[in-house]
């Protein structure tokens, strides 16, 4: 079936997860997987652009924490879009204030979360993600 038309089942949302913290890590690419998305998943900024270097299937959203050690999540956005990679990035904290997803939304990040965020509000905020950048 074509992938266009209409009749044709939709293909699962691409999501890569990334996050320093493996109970994090593990929690959330379940729950992609609960709602009907497929989660991959890293440890680190570094380990997500290795895989990409070495050929890992592109993704649809970027699901990031915003504090890891070495790279931060807007680091890496921000890494990516300089090299002409835009992919829709949804980035979450426990620890930043509300405030902060200005910040965040200027550098081009599609959402920003508080942790713990409910699986509704995680879903809402990928698939507004991806609908922008298919909007595109």
């Amino acid at each position: 079936m074509d992938p266009g038309d209409p009749g044709s089942p939709a293909r699962p949302i691409l999501v890569a997860v990334i996050d320093d913290d493996a109970s994090v890590r593990t929690s959330l690419q379940r729950l992609c997987d609960a709602l009907g998305l497929h989660a991959s998943s890293y440890a680190s900024a570094l380990d997500f652009l290795a895989a990409l270097r070495d050929g890992a299937p592109p993704v649809d959203c970027l699901l990031l924490d915003a504090h890891m050690p070495v790279m931060t999540g807007a680091e890496l956005q921000r890494h990516l879009v300089a090299r002409g990679l835009g992919i829709p990035t949804v980035v979450y904290s426990a620890d930043d204030p509300a405030n902060v997803a200005v910040h965040y939304s200027a550098g081009g990040v599609a959402s920003f979360l508080r942790n713990p965020a409910g699986a509704e509000e995680l879903l809402e905020a990928i698939e507004r993600a991806t609908r922008g950048a298919a909007s595109s």
